[in-house]
């Protein structure tokens, strides 16, 4: 009798412990699929870090293009030409006049051909058919980086098949047949962690990589390996083989840029061969699966033995598992490594970015004109201080330039706000706020063209004092001389400044003050802002002159969205007649001779502010308004005026840009 109801207590026991056996299995099973879910959802949906783009390059046919601007044309999108006849995917040949485009750089993906002919560009597919336009894919300016990482993912079918065996066959060759574990690598990382000791292995197929990446801390613990075992099961139970391919090659670590750890295949494609991932030949995808092991002990640019070393196992395990001959890896093990990372921020847009709110967009930046203002700045600044070595580096207050280029709808086709742009610093292009001197003067004439002078009226060069606030104000020309009558047009075209005030006044003071403001200005009101006591930065400099380039209209510069509109600030005809006076001053005025080196059509005026602190420049063609500002932080004495300082650096940006960008007609 005893025995039974000890045997009936006992069997009660041992069903409490089954429930609560079961209870907690379903309960770790519950948590194990959620966590699975929850975390693989979230890695398949991610869009990455924010990716800006210039916009696209495009050539179409008849344009006028010499074969060393086509170079520079392709060498500013990213894709420098090679000398060679048949160009790899994503990637220019150039062999004489003649370059061809390998499959993936345009719609259609075959080769195009651009054949500089004698009467334009001549454009043709694979098949000879002859094409009106090439749209190049949009650079990419930068993948910019969320805390220290960047990111780029991307549907598996968007990735080279030559990287996707690389990866299986080098890393887990059993990936297609496993339930998530290996026992073959399981029993090696056991014989390795009792020999040592320790954990010192995973035998971690790719199944539990992406559980290593997306729901595990980094810790090398026993029970951290049986919950990565468990969790890799639920893993391939939940999800397909493509989905946990899809979240590694997405989520594995492949080095670094700088203090930026580059995750995922498509942003190593892009910091390693500049290309995307579904480009990748043999040879780049071998690479890049051989760094996934190390990726700071097999970095081609430290280590380019050891990278070799590694990217010639992955040939291997490919020809073992027959996806490649031996020939072919043969081949490919012999080609060079790339030398240098490609940046997944170009500098040279670093200040351009300033501009960009949203996290991934297609920019008006045009890799051309920005490539030209890089140059061109370090150019003349190099002209310019090998004059004037007090303005450079070691004075404390260095020599600084900014540099505004719109096109004539507002679009900002390049800016540049110092010296050298770094991500970061002072955009003086944004934020600079500095005295415009005689920019002015254009304004002044328009409205006394919208009252009803003509630019042949007479103004009287003579001294002149006006009492301003208790003192006695007395203009002054630049040279000191007077000159008795002279007409509106000729003191715009030698900017002379005491007739210049003298039509200030004539036209009133509320007046000029209100047409200032019109064009964006913040004038003083004072009679000091008849010779440019006004400040402003550059862009707000480029954006009060895009009326003299659009027919009067006063676009307000954008660099990823449209404005809502231009609005009318003077009439087309009033413009055309002031372009034409400014026209004169790129002949024969403060800029002369500018139209005879640069070339025309061309308009400009020039600016120099009181001790000659800061050097303007704006240029205007008909498809381009450039504004140069020169000077120091410190606002000191630089000893330029605006056609020996700002103007120096403009005609270096100008002789870079092809000269189909400097041609058309005025609107």
């Amino acid at each position: 009798m005893q025995r039974t109801r000890r045997t009936r207590v006992l069997l009660r026991w041992l069903l409490v412990f089954c429930l609560l056996t079961v209870a907690s299995g379903l309960l770790l099973l519950v948590w194990g699929l959620a966590l699975v879910g929850a975390r693989m959802e979230q890695a398949l949906a991610t869009t990455g870090s924010p990716k800006v783009f210039a916009s696209p390059g495009v050539l179409r046919g008849g344009e006028q293009w010499s074969p060393e601007e086509l170079a520079l044309f392709f060498a500013a999108h990213g894709l420098p030409p090679n000398s060679c006849a048949k160009p790899k995917p994503y990637a220019v040949c150039q062999t004489g006049r003649d370059f061809v485009l390998g499959p993936g750089l345009t719609s259609p993906l075959g080769e195009v051909v651009v054949r500089v002919g004698p009467s334009g560009l001549e454009l043709n597919d694979a098949l000879a058919k002859p094409l009106g336009e090439v749209v190049l894919p949009p650079r990419l300016l930068a993948l910019l980086p969320e805390g220290d990482t960047v990111q780029w993912p991307v549907a598996l079918d968007q990735v080279s098949p030559h990287l996707i065996n690389s990866v299986v066959d080098l890393e887990d060759r059993g990936f297609l047949t496993h339930p998530g574990l290996s026992l073959r690598g399981v029993l090696r990382a056991a014989v390795a962690n009792v020999t040592s000791g320790g954990v010192k292995q995973g035998g971690s197929t790719i199944t539990q990589q992406v559980v290593k990446l997306l729901l595990l801390r980094p810790e090398r613990r026993m029970s951290r390996k049986l919950l990565e075992a468990y969790l890799a099961s639920l893993l391939e139970y939940r999800y397909s083989k493509r989905h946990i391919l899809e979240a590694y090659l997405n989520h594995v670590y492949l080095g670094q840029d700088g203090g930026v750890a580059v995750v995922g295949v498509e942003a190593a494609s892009r910091f390693y061969f500049g290309k995307p991932a579904r480009f990748l030949s043999l040879h780049e995808a071998a690479l890049v699966a051989g760094i996934i092991a190390a990726p700071n002990r097999f970095n081609p640019f430290l280590h380019p033995q050891a990278a070799k070393g590694r990217r010639e196992q992955a040939l291997e395990a490919m020809v073992r598992e027959g996806h490649v001959s031996a020939a072919e890896a043969k081949e490919a093990g012999g080609s060079s490594l790339p030398l240098a990372p490609w940046s997944l921020r170009w500098q040279a847009a670093a200040h351009f970015l300033d501009l960009v709110q949203e996290r991934e967009v297609t920019t008006t930046l045009d890799p051309v004109v920005q490539e030209a203002v890089r140059a061109g700045v370090s150019a003349s600044l190099a002209r310019l201080l090998a004059q004037r070595p007090a303005l450079g580096e070691g004075s404390g207050d260095p020599l600084q330039v900014a540099v505004v280029v719109v096109g004539d709808d507002g679009r900002v086709l390049a800016l540049q706000g110092s010296r050298q742009p770094k991500p970061g610093e002072l955009n003086r292009a944004l934020a600079a706020k500095r005295p415009i001197g005689s920019l002015v003067k254009p304004f002044l004439v328009a409205r006394a063209l919208e009252e009803g002078w003509t630019t042949e009226a007479l103004l009287l060069d003579e001294p002149l004092a006006v009492p301003v606030a208790g003192q006695v104000w007395a203009p002054q020309n630049h040279d000191h001389r007077f000159r008795g009558p002279i007409s509106v047009k000729e003191a715009l075209v030698h900017s002379i400044n005491v007739p210049m005030v003298r039509l200030g006044f004539s036209l009133g003071l509320t007046k000029v003050t209100a047409t200032l403001r019109e064009v964006g200005f913040a004038p003083p009101g004072t009679p000091a802002q008849l010779l440019g006591a006004v400040e402003a930065t550059p862009m707000e400099v480029a954006r009060a002159f895009t009326p003299f380039l659009a027919q009067g209209r006063l676009w307000e510069p954008w660099a990823t969205k449209p404005s809502s509109g231009a609005r009318r600030v003077f009439a087309p005809e009033v413009v055309e007649e002031v372009r034409a006076v400014l026209q004169e001053v790129v002949e024969r005025g403060t800029a002369s001779g500018f139209a005879a080196r640069c070339g025309r059509p061309l308009a400009g005026k020039t600016g120099t502010t009181d001790n000659r602190r800061d050097s303007w420049f704006v240029a205007l063609r008909p498809k381009l308004l450039t504004v140069v500002w020169v000077g120091t932080d410190r606002n000191r004495e630089t000893g330029l005026y605006g056609a020996s300082g700002a103007g120096v650096v403009w005609q270096e940006i100008d002789r870079r840009l092809p000269a189909v960008y400097k041609g058309g007609r005025w609107r």
